[in-house]
This record gives C-alpha cells, structure tokens and sequence, in this order.
C-alpha cells in the first residue's frame, strides 16, 4: 500500500520547504539560520466512515483509544506522514492539525486519501519575526562570559549585533546569562564557574565551566532548602547532544553514563546537565535551558512541564523574557525586544 499523505508548509503564499529530519528532535527549513523545530500533528477521521477504519487498525494492532502511530519523514522538501506499516493508514478523509516551534500554523486542514494514493494538505505558515536590541553588559560576570564566547565562529558580542542570526538564540543566550547569575543567589551564582558557552540553540546552550559547578550542584541538591533537585541521568537524546559538540580529542573522556542533571527551584526553572568531571581535568561541560516549571519540585511544577511537553515545543525565551524580568533576573537582561 503507498497511501501517504504530503504536509506542505506555505509562506505568504510561496512554499516554505523543509530541508531535513533530524531524528528525535524535528525539523528544519531551508533558511539562512535555521533551527530544529519540534512538530506536532493531530489526525483524526473527518466522518464516521474513517473513524471506523481507524478504530479497527487500533483494534488490529493492540494500539490504546485515541493512538494512531505514523512514520513522519521529510522527503522533496515536504513532510510526509504514512501508516506504522503498509496497512495502517486506510483510505479516507481526514482532519489534520499541524503546529511548528516558534511559528503560527492554519488550525486545521481536511484532505481525502485514496486507497494506494496520496492526498496533500497545504498549512500556512507565518513566522516569528520579532528581533532583539542588545545592550552592552555591565555585570563584570556576564561580560567575562560574553568575552571568552564564540557562536557561529564569530566573537559572542559581534554575533549578538550580527543580523544572520536568530532572535531566539540570541534571546535565550542573554537569559540563560541572567539566570546563571542570580542562582542560587546573586552574591554566589552559578556563573563563576562558566568559563564560557561554546554552542546555542532557541532553548539551550551548551558550555565549558569549571570542574567544580559538578560538586557545587551536588551540594545545593544536598541542601534542606532545596535551591536545585538531583533528577539523576537523563535519557532523552537532546541531552546526548552535548557530548556531540564537546572537542573531538576529549569525546573519549566522556560519556552518557557520565551526565547528571539538575533542575533549579523555581519558575522559570534552570535546568543543568552537566558531565562528571574526568580525573586531572581542570574543566568539564555543561547543557542549560530554562522550563517554565520544575517537574520535581511541586504539583503546579508538574503541571505546567506536562503542558510544555504536551504543545511539542520548547520554551519560547523571547516570550520568556517577560517572566524573568519579574524576577531577580530582570536586573541582567541585557536586550529588549524589538
């Protein structure tokens, strides 16, 4: 069976093509500074007829109600959905929802499938666009930071004024900045021991710091006060990533066993998954991103990290930058959105 059906993104009405799957995380356009962008997609049978032959391939397959597995792949600069296996997506109508990291997406589309056909759904898309306007950095930690940092092969300050690059990394770069400097305290933050960030995304920023952040997070998870929460190893592949990005001749002194994450008090909720460090090594490395809320620490934690789960995306940290200026971050946000 080749029943398929072919998601096509548009753009002001000019198509938006997809440029590549990278697996376990999303996808990613054929732009000049393009990020992965999570994806989730609803379907759903548009009548009775389809819900039916749904209903039966759940049955069939010993699938829980309301689950219907696909296999998503980008192909021809277009995303493609197919059954599980050849027989598992019937003919049909069918109503679609798509939604995009850091983008806006038509609420639904119906389209109709032929048996051994295909049909293809066609999503306006409209973009994030807003920009940041930085402001040089007078906290001499920050600075110190900002100096020693490099992105894109450009000086941090050079590529923070460089028009290329994405609001949203910018955004998250300088609040990931702000936070690390108020926790646990602003008289003892975590950013002493960053000695500087090497790689950044639209939510995380991947860092080399000093061997002894590793310790100092064991402490305050130690703590009866409960400043950060030990979660232990993490097994979600965009945590491995970090070890990927670390120098080729120290990739042998790490591993996936060797990473430990901990998640700050607090919303919004620093998270850091930092490498144990190697025996003789003055330095390790260390992911951090920001959650709107901390899964360990209460339930109105639990929920709010079950809802970022749920919408299949991350944080937005230009949306996040309202939140940390109510907080004691606010006073090392060194930008304005524009």
């Amino acid at each position: 069976m080749n029943e398929h059906i072919e998601v096509k993104f548009l753009r002001k009405n000019s198509w938006l093509k997809l440029a590549r799957e990278v697996p376990g995380c999303g996808v990613e356009f054929d732009e000049p500074d393009p990020i992965t962008r999570s994806v989730y997609i609803g379907i759903r049978g548009a009548n009775n007829i389809t819900e039916y032959r749904l209903r039966r391939v759940r049955q069939v397959k010993g699938w829980a109600p309301g689950e219907f597995r696909l296999r998503v792949s980008v192909e021809r600069g277009v995303l493609v959905l197919r059954g599980a296996d050849k027989d598992a997506l019937p003919e049909g109508r069918y109503e679609l929802r798509v939604r995009l990291e850091e983008a806006k997406t038509t609420p639904r589309r119906t389209v109709t499938m032929a048996q051994d056909g295909g049909a293809e759904a066609k999503i306006d898309v409209t973009l994030d666009e807003r920009s940041i306007a930085p402001r040089l950095a007078t906290d001499p930690e920050i600075a110190r930071v900002m100096l020693a940092s490099r992105f894109n092969d450009q000086p941090a300050l050079e590529w923070l004024d460089d028009p290329r690059w994405r609001a949203t990394r910018k955004a998250c770069l300088l609040n990931l900045l702000a936070s690390l400097r108020i926790r646990p305290a602003p008289g003892a933050p975590l950013i002493e021991q960053v000695h500087e960030m090497f790689w950044i995304s639209n939510d995380r920023a991947y860092a080399r710091v000093h061997r002894d952040l590793f310790a100092r997070l064991e402490a305050l998870a130690a703590d009866d006060k409960k400043p950060f929460y030990r979660e232990g190893r993490p097994h979600a592949e965009i945590h491995l990533r970090l070890l990927n990005e670390i120098p080729d001749d120290e990739k042998p002194l790490f591993s996936p066993e060797s990473l430990v994450s901990f998640r700050g008090e607090g919303r919004p909720s620093l998270q850091t998954v930092v490498a144990r460090p190697p025996v003789g090594s003055a330095h390790t490395y260390a992911e951090f991103d920001l959650d709107l809320g901390n899964a360990l620490q209460d339930l109105e934690g639990f929920v709010v990290h079950m809802i970022e789960l749920a919408d299949g995306k991350p944080t937005n940290h230009l949306d996040m930058r309202k939140q940390l200026a109510k907080t004691r971050a606010g006073d090392f946000l060194y930008y304005a959105i524009a």
